[in-house]
């Protein structure tokens, strides 16, 4: 009778008494994100004050409420009090409230908001809370009539001057602080690295509006900007006024020259530092402008390469040499593509591995170059036929890489700007400089920073004013960390596997030579 194989219970070889940490504890020692390096958190919330919230409640319950506990201080009557609401004293959001007694025929009436800077705050939270999630008038009286509640202001665009002027005087604040820490960072040298990129509201190259922005190397904050638009709101039905519009900002939204150049301009004087170092992209137009202005005078700003964009362009480059080199046989008589040969998949494997190779060997340029042919010769089998067209020689494009950094911060804010500024809708520049600004200081001090122009428009943030930004702010923190501890997990059990493999083999090898092994 053959033996039956009883399957049971695999056994529990963890402590089962150990308790388990929750993510939060994991991430206390995790490895720190740059959102956390950025935001600092304050503490703001002590004690929740009630009368300090806004609430939506129904004019007929209130009515109610009132009648129940209310008397008339005139004829001490509570059957006949009554709440409503005076229509033509409307502004927006901000309504009327009006008391009634109809025994004795008198009333009493107040404003539902306060009035800071001429406006009522309840349309200024309207206001900026559209703005904030990339939307306008028209999206706010949508929301309006949805929550059934009175219409926004009909002038919802008036309240952005105002806030444009705040938001100037936060985010000038904000990146003169990020040139400052820079600075520090730099060892108290005030000539610092920059990255800038450029982009548009829209693809291509018919897009009428532009950024152009500045991020520190150092701690990747917004340093500086420039909003670039071919649209002037006076050039209805004026040619040669749109013929001077469109020559003076041509090159400026086209590929971001003129940008670059007043960012680098006002440096000294509007920073206090001179950026002598320009990270950006490979075929960027902006470095040869700064290098041809002489902007620094004998000080020369030398060019370093995002190492993103040189890993993507080893990938493009391969690419492109498997495109032209289909149907062509090679010295050995076969195709450059198939088994195992160079297909798309060992393009993606070496663009990946070049990448590693050079943010892993950021010594000197010898020890890149070293690593990069470990490759090379690691994906040959032999070296009668090297291919040296794979592989960059040049010195001076490693070099430029040896800082080790890429434009991810640029691309970061790219994003935060558009999420306040739609593509798929057109703005003026006063309404893209709001999108901007409102993103430079969120991304360099986090949302809470939003606090701020609630104060400087003297409007009370509010409990759950400062409870929502405070959680936002948080989830970033904690969404940021949780990636880098994915990617540095994964990289830990990589080199754990490999580690056991060399392990392994090496324990063969020294098996071999054992007494009576064959």
């Amino acid at each position: 009778m053959p033996r039956i194989k009883k399957f049971g219970r695999r056994k529990y070889s963890s402590n089962q008494h150990k308790k388990s940490k929750s993510t939060e504890e994991l991430l206390l020692n995790s490895v720190e994100s740059a959102s956390r390096r950025k935001i600092k958190i304050p503490d703001l919330l002590k004690e929740q004050d009630s009368q300090n919230v806004n609430i939506i409640v129904e004019l007929d319950l209130l009515s109610s409420l009132m009648k129940n506990l209310l008397c008339c201080k005139y004829c001490c009557s509570s059957e006949k009090i009554e709440l409503r609401e005076d229509l033509k004293s409307r502004r927006g959001l901000a309504v009327s409230l009006e008391i009634i007694c109809h025994n004795c025929v008198e009333s009493t009436s107040t404003m539902s908001s306060k009035i800071s800077n001429k406006c009522y705050d309840v349309n200024l939270r309207l206001t900026y809370g559209m703005r904030a999630i990339g939307k306008g008038g028209a999206a706010a009286r949508i929301f309006c009539g949805l929550m059934n509640l009175p219409p926004p202001p009909a002038k919802f665009e008036r309240h952005n001057s105002l806030f444009l002027n705040v938001l100037k005087t936060i985010s000038e604040d904000s990146m003169n602080a990020a040139v400052h820490e820079a600075v520090i960072a730099n060892d108290n040298n005030s000539n610092i690295a920059v990255a800038v990129d450029g982009t548009w509201h829209k693809r291509g190259y018919s897009s009428l509006n532009g950024v152009v922005c500045a991020t520190s190397v150092e701690n990747g904050k917004v340093i500086d900007f420039e909003a670039l638009t071919k649209y002037c709101s006076s050039c209805k039905g004026k040619k040669n006024h749109v013929k001077i519009v469109l020559k003076i900002t041509k090159d400026s939204v086209g590929n971001g020259m003129s940008g670059v150049l007043s960012i680098f301009q006002r440096s000294e004087t509007s920073r206090k530092a001179c950026y002598t170092q320009y990270l950006g992209d490979g075929d960027s137009k902006g470095f040869l402008t700064i290098k041809e202005a002489k902007v620094y005078g004998d000080t020369e700003v030398e060019k370093l390469e995002s190492v993103g964009h040189v890993q993507k362009r080893m990938g493009t480059r391969l690419r492109n040499i498997l495109k032209m080199s289909k149907g062509i046989k090679l010295s050995d008589g076969k195709n450059i593509s198939g088994r195992g040969r160079l297909t798309l998949k060992e393009v993606d494997s070496i663009q990946h591995y070049y990448g590693l190779a050079i943010r892993k060997n950021l010594s000197s340029v010898e020890d890149m170059k070293r690593a990069i042919w470990a490759i090379y010769f690691h994906k040959l089998s032999t070296e009668d036929n090297p291919q040296h067209a794979l592989c960059p020689l040049e010195k001076d494009l490693l070099r430029k890489c040896l800082h080790g950094r890429t434009q991810n911060p640029n691309e970061s804010f790219n994003k935060c700007i558009w999420e306040r500024i739609p593509k798929t809708v057109f703005v003026g520049i006063e309404t893209l400089k709001f999108g901007v600004m409102d993103a430079v200081i969120c991304f360099n001090d986090g949302y809470v920073s939003r606090i701020k122009v609630f104060e400087a428009l003297g409007i009370k943030p509010g409990y759950n004013t400062e409870r929502a930004l405070l959680i936002i702010d948080n989830k970033r923190i904690f969404e940021a960390e949780r990636i880098v501890n994915k990617v540095s997990l994964e990289a830990r059990n990589k080199r754990r596997s490999l580690k056991r493999k060399m392990d392994k083999q090496n324990l063969d090898e020294e098996n071999e030579y054992q007494a009576g092994k064959y």
